[in-house]
């Protein structure tokens, strides 16, 4: 019963104690979390705005792909946001499906990608302060803003409940 090959010793007894082992935190699914209305909403948006990059890669790498020829300089601008449109949309997808999950791992790399995001969108506003700020600019940054402080507000739900001994 669960000791095969081992010489009588059991390996996994804080598996079979219902503990999770650090090492298999990631793919050991645990006790069901409750998973609040706005981290729902949150992760729907973030999935949806991963496929919309992924999409927007597409159509950037065969314009890119077209223009190589005739406009090189403008087809190598174009692959390299494909590129980057990628990566993106993959980083979201995969904080998007984690924060459905509600992994622990997928608040923090949520956190990361609005903290980059305010801080771009702030460095580009802050460089074209001279032209004067435009209302999507303001709207942009209050909205990336906004979610940065939500999901510092709900970093207590990712948290793993403490094993009962």
């Amino acid at each position: 019963g669960g000791v095969a090959q081992t010489g009588g010793r059991d390996l996994c007894p804080a598996l079979r104690a219902g503990k999770i082992p650090v090492l298999l935190l990631l793919s050991v699914r645990g006790e069901n979390m409750v998973r609040p209305v706005g981290i729902t909403i949150m992760a729907a948006l973030i999935l949806i705005a991963a496929v919309i990059l992924f999409l927007m890669s597409v159509a950037s790498f065969f314009v890119g792909l077209a223009f190589l020829l005739p406009f090189p300089a403008e087809g190598t601008t174009l692959l390299l946001n494909a590129v980057l449109f990628f990566v993106i949309a993959v980083v979201l997808g995969v904080a998007g499906s984690g924060l459905m999950r509600m992994r622990p791992w997928s608040w923090g790399l949520a956190l990361l990608a609005a903290l980059v995001i305010l801080l771009y969108l702030g460095y580009s506003a802050y460089q074209n302060s001279g032209e004067g700020l435009r209302l999507s600019a303001l709207l942009t940054l209050a909205v990336v803003g906004a979610v940065f402080v939500y999901l510092l507000s709900v970093a207590r739900s990712f948290r793993r409940p403490e094993p009962t001994k």
